[in-house]
């Protein structure tokens, strides 16, 4: 092992190992020493040359107070400290009624760290137009389709707007990255986004026996009234109106929450039966519990078990008492769509088993597709404004997406669909 250098300022030491260069260092958020390769962008090996490794040291460093939770400080000079802190604004600025980030500071996390990790320590000057282009090359190349490289994009520039009405880019800078324009359908390698279309009545009944008796509830709710799957997982009893025939659900949140529109789902006949027995609980609860699920699935193994009971492990004894993960308070949108993902697969398995075809008989769909199917149900029997009225868009440009304001039409498509 070659003897380390010193002649730059970064903490830890630089030495040679095998005739390339490692960096020994604790970095910020870690709690010891480690060693890494000094490997250059797009590279498998450490480098060779020691002004390299050091650029490739500035790099990780960069990054990693970009990951660490230390607050920004007030000096804002490279990318990965205007990241850091535009991060630090994102998490005050969106934000939950309940006070937790959005989910937009997620989807901003993940615009920046192509950035931080190509550009991470570049002075904000020198970042420019073609370098934004060289970042959207590498989410080309990561396999992104190109809407949501075109939305991504548009949040790194957003960050750089940020900066500029704070002073701590020039506002020359932003007018550059503004003449960068959005990848064109047909003329560009990203990849297209698969249309999302309706999936058939028939395929989801077939999926609801390998369901817990709480998702399929969920399903068939969200296929009667077409709300969001964001919207079922939040209901609370306390957020229904009974008063009339066709129940009003109003979310807590919904996703115009912040243009201040309101949000009011119709459910009829057959959701109100669906959904009576999860209103005998707290008006405050969440009515779909991802316990009262998990307790349902575990009692279904169990009757299925084709062990004797006296073999092998006992109902419950192989359970651990603190999961480091447990069933949280109320279903995600994500939790959910898994949920109903597993049982589409387990679904199709059984079919496969018969000597079907899964992609001819149940083929794959997941909850968005639900609201679509809702959708192009209500356009069939009635028109675009019912379609309209029912999923709660202010607009008919945003129906037809959903379709292959008015409250009364909502109640009329509620009741017929019951």
């Amino acid at each position: 092992m070659a003897k380390a250098k010193k002649n730059h300022n970064l903490p830890g030491a630089i030495y040679k190992n095998g005739n390339r260069w490692w960096w020994k260092v604790q970095l910020p958020g870690e709690d010891k020493l480690r060693s890494r390769p000094l490997k250059p962008f797009g590279s498998s090996l450490a480098t060779k040359d020691h002004c390299v490794a050091v650029e490739c040291a500035k790099v990780l460093m960069a990054k990693a107070v970009f990951e660490s939770q230390q607050d920004p400080e007030e000096r804002i000079e490279n990318i990965a400290e205007l990241c850091k802190a535009y991060m630090a604004h994102a998490r005050e600025y969106y934000k939950k009624a309940d006070g937790s980030p959005g989910k937009e500071v997620k989807q901003i996390e993940y615009s920046i760290k192509p950035l931080v990790n190509r550009f991470g320590n570049l002075s904000i000057d020198e970042f420019g137009p073609l370098k934004l282009v060289e970042v959207r090359e590498q989410m080309i190349g990561r396999g992104w389709c190109r809407n949501l490289i075109n939305q991504r994009v548009g949040r790194l520039k957003r960050m750089f707007k940020w900066a500029v009405s704070r002073e701590i880019a020039s506002s020359v800078l932003y007018n550059s990255l503004a003449t960068v324009e959005g990848l064109r359908k047909g003329r560009t390698a990203a990849k297209e986004s698969r249309p999302i279309k309706p999936v058939s009545e028939d395929h989801v009944h077939k999926s609801l026996p390998y369901m817990t008796k709480v998702v399929a509830n969920m399903v068939e709710l969200q296929l009667l009234t077409g709300m969001r799957p964001g919207e079922l997982v939040i209901m609370r009893p306390c957020d229904i109106e009974k008063s009339e025939d066709i129940w009003h659900y109003c979310p807590e949140r919904h996703k115009n929450d912040y243009r201040g529109f309101k949000r009011i789902i119709s459910i009829g006949p057959r959701g109100q039966e669906i959904l009576r027995p999860y209103l005998l609980r707290s008006p405050e609860a969440y009515c779909f519990s991802p316990a009262e699920s998990e307790r349902q699935r575990l009692s279904k193994l169990h009757q299925e078990r084709k062990t004797p009971p006296g073999y092998g492990n006992r109902p419950g004894s192989n359970r651990r008492p603190e999961p480091k993960r447990k069933p949280g308070e109320c279903f995600t949108s994500g939790t959910y769509g898994n949920s109903v993902r597993k049982a589409v697969k387990a679904a199709r398995r059984d079919v496969e088993k018969r000597g079907g075809d899964p992609d001819k008989e149940l083929p794959k769909w997941t909850p968005y597709q639900l609201r679509h199917t809702a959708a192009t149900k209500a356009r069939k029997l009635f028109n675009y404004e019912t379609a309209g009225a029912l999923l709660g868009h202010s607009n008919m440009s945003a129906t037809q997406i959903y379709a292959e304001r008015n409250q009364g039409l909502a109640d009329m498509a509620a009741q017929k669909f019951g």
